[in-house]
């Protein structure tokens, strides 16, 4: 560990390469970083800080004419705010530290970061937020990602090797997957849930994977949460009982839940909030959970507000109120 705790950094990107039609894996190197771990995630600046947008002037507006609107941040479209990603992975190297973000161009900020060739600099504050806690030594992992949300299964998978794990990740089609799969991978069958080491991230790990797609373009045809069910309903239930771990659209992450309650399991969800901050501040990552009635705040009530950012984005399943 090179720092102690969260700060403001610039990083020159390493690498910025598509895995599918619309995802980027964008490879940031800092000199220094602190330790980080699964679950975390880092604020990104969508935009060049180094760059002068305009400086700031008066304006004399007659209220009889149109407003004449200069510079980028009002003529144009412009990333003001940092955008939350997940890591996806941290390594420590010879000369510093590298981050592993993967992204989908869904707006002016994603589709700047697209862009970002090696050695464009990109400022990150971070890292924020809590983590995964693993399971124990021979319970088993079930990591479940969709779509965006696989990036801390990717980290959490790293963390997990030698241990015992599945993953399960979900995708509208094969061409919406951000992840490689192994030329040599036997072709899962449209109804199959049975783990394969078919998917390079996690295989790299000793870690087998269920991949499913909507329209069933490659693996389960259906949803992540169907192939889910399907696996625990055929597992036996002799051992230890599984914790799941989850990050994704909502509606996924609420079925992850439904599905562990149902069965007696533990949960782990990363959250999915829009994020200006991501320290606290702004109070607009707010999410319903579970308290004690007697416990403040709210006193009296059985429920209250916390903050993704600072509170999570890590939260068990059975606490939140969606």
């Amino acid at each position: 560990m090179t720092s102690l705790h969260r700060d403001q950094f610039v990083c020159s990107v390493s690498a910025n390469v598509p895995l599918c039609r619309e995802h980027f894996r964008l490879v940031l190197h800092v000199p220094k970083f602190p330790a980080t771990e699964p679950g975390q995630f880092i604020q990104l600046s969508c935009r060049d800080l180094e760059k002068d947008y305009g400086s700031e002037r008066e304006v004399a507006w007659d209220a009889n004419r149109p407003l004449h609107l200069q510079g980028r941040e009002l003529a144009g479209p412009l990333a003001m705010l940092r955008r939350p990603f997940s890591l996806a992975g941290h390594r420590d190297t010879p000369d510093g530290v590298e981050l592993d973000i993967i992204h989908r161009v869904v707006g002016v900020g994603t589709d700047w970061l697209s862009k970002l060739k090696v050695r464009d600099h990109a400022f990150i504050l971070g890292p924020l937020g809590n983590r995964f806690t693993l399971p124990g030594k021979d319970a088993l992992g079930i990591l479940v990602g969709g779509g965006v949300g696989i990036p801390p299964m990717l980290y959490l998978a790293e963390r997990m090797a030698g241990r015992n794990a599945v993953a399960f990740c979900g995708a509208l089609s094969r061409d919406l997957l951000p992840l490689t799969i192994r030329p040599d991978a036997p072709n899962p069958g449209s109804d199959s849930t049975e783990p394969i080491a078919g998917i390079d991230e996690f295989a790299r790990h000793g870690i087998r994977s269920v991949i499913s797609t909507d329209d069933g373009s490659y693996g389960f045809r259906g949803f992540v949460t169907q192939a889910l069910e399907r696996f625990l309903d055929r597992r036996d239930s002799r051992g230890p009982a599984p914790i799941l771990y989850t990050c994704g659209p909502e509606p996924m992450m609420k079925r992850v839940a439904d599905i562990a309650s149902a069965r007696g399991l533990v949960c782990q969800i990363a959250v999915e909030r829009a994020m200006a901050c991501g320290m606290g501040t702004c109070q607009s990552c707010c999410i319903r959970v579970r308290k004690p009635v007697d416990v403040p705040p709210l006193k009296g009530k059985d429920w209250c507000y916390r903050l993704a950012c600072t509170d999570g984005p890590v939260f068990l399943g059975s606490d939140l109120l969606w």
